[in-house]
C-alpha cells in the first residue's frame, strides 16, 4: 500500500514538473485540436488502422482524418485561428495546408491562448509547491475562498471564505502594501467591500485575510491576494469578451466557447473566472482528460492544492483507461 502511494505520489510530482504532460509530441506538429464534440465522432491517427473515440482536447496532426456519423457533430480549432464544424455522416483528413481549410476564423491570438493553456507551455515555478500530496488548506480553521491569487474586475469584490470552527463574528480585513485600507465585521462567512468613497483602486493590488472570534480565542486565515484590473484592461477585457460571444453567437453552449472564453480569461489573469468556464468544459466532456489537467493547473495558481490534485489524480485516470 506504502509503495503504491509512493509510486502515485512521484508521478504526480512529474506531472506538476513537466511543461507538457498531457502531449508529449512536439508543439510544431500539431495543427489542430477537437474543440467540441457531440454524438459518434472517431478520429483515424495517420498510419493507425483502429480509429479512436474522439473526446475534447485530442490533438490532430497531418495525416490524421476525423469522422462523424449519424446525429454528430465536432468542431476542429487549427492554431492559424480557423475553427470548422463537420456535421452528420462527414469526414476531414488533416492536410498541413491550413489554407485549404475553410471555416470562421477566431484568429491566432485567441487560439494561441488555447493553445498555450493546453500544452502548459506557461508553466511556472511555483507548481512545485503540490509536491507534497497533503494540501495546508486542510489544516486551515478558515479558508478563504474567493478572490485568491487572481485578477479581478470589480473595485467592490464580494470576499468569501468557510470556517470548520463556529465563530460568534469574523473581522475582515483589507491591506496595501502600505498597510490597513479596510476592515469590517461581519457574521456571514462572505462580505462585500462597500462604502461612499472606493476604498480600493484600479490597477491596484491588495491583501485579505479573516479572522475569526469565539467565547475562548480567535483563528486567522492565510493571507490571500487580488489584483484589481485597470480601466484600460477592463475596456479590452469587455471588448474581446463581447467579440468572442458574437464570434460563437449561435452555439454558448458549445466547450468550444467555454475553452477560448476560458482561456482568454486566464491570459488576462482572471483565474477564477477562467476556472468557471473550464468547470463547463469539463461537465461536458467526461471523458475527456485535457479539462483536468487544465483545471488542475488553475486550481494550483489559485493555492487551491486539494482541488488541483483531485484534478490531476482524474486527468491521470482517463489517460490510463485510454
Amino acid at each position: 500500500m506504502m509503495m503504491e502511494k509512493l509510486k502515485i505520489f512521484i508521478f504526480l510530482v512529474y506531472l506538476i514538473c513537466s511543461p507538457a504532460w498531457l502531449f508529449s509530441q512536439q508543439k510544431d506538429s500539431v495543427f489542430a485540436v477537437i474543440s467540441d464534440v457531440s454524438g459518434k465522432v472517431f478520429l483515424k491517427k495517420a498510419k493507425k488502422t483502429e480509429p479512436l473515440k474522439a473526446v475534447f482536447g485530442m490533438q490532430l496532426m497531418q495525416g490524421d482524418q476525423v469522422l462523424t456519423q449519424k446525429k454528430s457533430k465536432v468542431e476542429l480549432l487549427f492554431s492559424d485561428g480557423n475553427l470548422i464544424s463537420l456535421g452528420s455522416n462527414s469526414n476531414i483528413t488533416i492536410s498541413g495546408k491550413q489554407t485549404d481549410v475553410h471555416g470562421k476564423n477566431i484568429g491566432t491570438g485567441l487560439a494561441g491562448s488555447f493553445s498555450d493553456l493546453a500544452l502548459r507551455s506557461d508553466s511556472k515555478g511555483e507548481m512545485g509547491v503540490l509536491i507534497d500530496l497533503r494540501s495546508t488548506e486542510t489544516d486551515q480553521t478558515i479558508i478563504p475562498m474567493s478572490p485568491c491569487n487572481t485578477m479581478i474586475k470589480s473595485n467592490q469584490p464580494v470576499l468569501s471564505w468557510e470556517s470548520t470552527k463556529p465563530a460568534e463574528e469574523y473581522v475582515v480585513r483589507v491591506y496595501n502594501n502600505n498597510g490597513l485600507v479596510w476592515e469590517k465585521k461581519t457574521s456571514e462567512t462572505k462580505i462585500k467591500i462597500t462604502g461612499t468613497a472606493s476604498v480600493l483602486h484600479f490597477g491596484e493590488s491588495y491583501f485579505w485575510n479573516v479572522e475569526g472570534i469565539d467565547l475562548i480565542d480567535s483563528f486567522r486565515s492565510s493571507n490571500q491576494k487580488f489584483t484589481i484590473l485597470s480601466q484600460d484592461k477592463i475596456l479590452e477585457l469587455e471588448s474581446m469578451e463581447g467579440k468572442i460571444k458574437d464570434f460563437f453567437r449561435d452555439d454558448l453552449s458549445s466547450s468550444s466557447f467555454h475553452s477560448v472564453l476560458g482561456a482568454y480569461y486566464a491570459k488576462m489573469g482572471l483565474l477564477e473566472e477562467a476556472i468557471r468556464e473550464f468547470e463547463m468544459v469539463k461537465e461536458a466532456n467526461p471523458e475527456s482528460s485535457l479539462p483536468h489537467e487544465i483545471l488542475g493547473k488553475l486550481y494550483s495558481d489559485v493555492g487551491k492544492k486539494d482541488l488541483a490534485i483531485i484534478e490531476l489524480q482524474e486527468a491521470l485516470k482517463l489517460e490510463k483507461e485510454k
